[in-house]
């Protein structure tokens, strides 16, 4: 049955000054929000909607949001019809049930860009006439406005001008200009990702307003640390510092008795901390990984750079019977807690570290394959 209520979503947290266009009321949790309010944040506001088929929506400080269309047909999905528009500031997106069945017809407009999904959790951003785009997971189509791609549309635009992005723990993004083609931003170019979920949001993967959603890869799920960690059914808690929480499958334990094995990156994500301030995005570079299964030990390393600091981390110690990693002090210059996966062709790891002349905390999640 189609939804015709009035409200299309709820306000599931705010703080700071946080109203619709036009009313001086602030919004608070449980208030109704309906289709064509144009959502407000100041600089200390937040606000989070829970919409009708489960999708999320962060509006974070400094931004404005306005709902265009919300249509949500369970049992006709051609019928689902989702369009917003970003005027200014920061947004994140995680797609809810309407738009999974129906992706020809979710639009994000910004002021120069048209963005359509792959069924996602993305941030977008507007700032003096450029937007960025950032994956968390899924994917996204973004255009640049023009003959072929129209304000009025639904969907993806195609065409030359068009670029797909997908997930990324990388820290890479869209960035698109006026009639121009959107550029791929590459940490390494010197640019920050900006994207990365707040402390306060869902963790990515998630399409709540929980905490303890989590992200799966393989034998692990992971996630965002927030005050309370419980393992999800048919997981155990291997991993857990300020910013992240790791846990890993409960299958039986099968590990290689001999044996030395290389591991490859798959993915990682690193995160910086100055002072009490909020997590900002840092990058992972130079890593490595080797296990040893004739004597159960292993080493690691990579290198951590944030905000103009590189640091290069190394930890090496015994693998116990049931995977774990315990690292040796003698021969580590950085804590870790993780495991290897129950049948030993992964693994992963967090990393935390303070530098107290630095006034700087490292934070970080590493996941490897064979």
């Amino acid at each position: 049955m189609a939804a015709t209520d009035a409200s299309v979503g709820e306000v599931i947290f705010t703080v700071g000054e946080v109203k619709v266009l036009g009313s001086n009321t602030p919004l608070k949790r449980g208030d109704a929000l309906a289709v064509g309010q144009t959502l407000l944040t100041g600089s200390n506001g937040h606000v989070h909607i829970r919409f009708i088929d489960q999708a999320f929506v962060s509006v974070r400080p400094g931004s404005e949001l306005r709902i265009e269309q919300y249509a949500y047909d369970q049992a006709e999905p051609k019928n689902n019809r989702i369009k917003f528009s970003l005027v200014k500031g920061t947004s994140r997106f995680i797609t809810g049930k309407a738009g999974q069945a129906a992706k020809q017809n979710f639009r994000l407009n910004t002021p120069v860009a048209a963005v359509g999904i792959r069924g996602t959790d993305f941030v977008a951003q507007v700032a003096n006439d450029v937007t960025r785009v950032a994956v968390q997971q899924g994917g996204v189509s973004v255009s640049p406005f023009n003959q072929d791609c129209t304000m009025q549309a639904l969907g993806a635009c195609g065409g030359l001008q068009s670029r797909d992005l997908a997930g990324s723990l990388t820290g890479q993004f869209l960035e698109v200009q006026a009639r121009l083609a959107p550029q791929l931003i590459l940490p390494a170019l010197g640019k920050q990702p900006f994207a990365l979920p707040r402390p306060e949001e869902p963790s990515v993967g998630g399409a709540t307003d929980s905490k303890k959603t989590l992200s799966e890869s393989g034998g692990f799920s992971w996630g965002r640390y927030a005050g309370t960690a419980v393992a999800p059914t048919g997981y155990e808690m291997v991993g857990q510092n300020d910013a992240f929480v790791l846990y890993r499958l409960t299958d039986q334990m099968v590990l290689p008795t001999n044996g030395f094995v290389s591991f490859s990156l798959a993915d990682a994500k690193a995160l910086g901390q100055v002072g009490d301030g909020a997590f900002e995005p840092a990058t992972i570079s130079n890593p490595s990984m080797a296990v040893n299964f004739n004597t159960m030990k292993y080493a690691t390393r990579f290198t951590w750079s944030f905000d103009g600091i590189t640091k290069n981390f190394y930890n090496a110690g015994t693998v116990s019977a049931d995977g774990r990693l315990t690292g040796n002090p003698v021969s580590s210059n950085i804590r870790i807690s993780g495991a290897l996966s129950n049948n030993g062709n992964e693994a992963a790891y967090l990393f935390s570290k303070r530098y107290s002349d630095l006034g700087v905390r490292a934070y970080g999640i590493l996941r490897w394959q064979q």
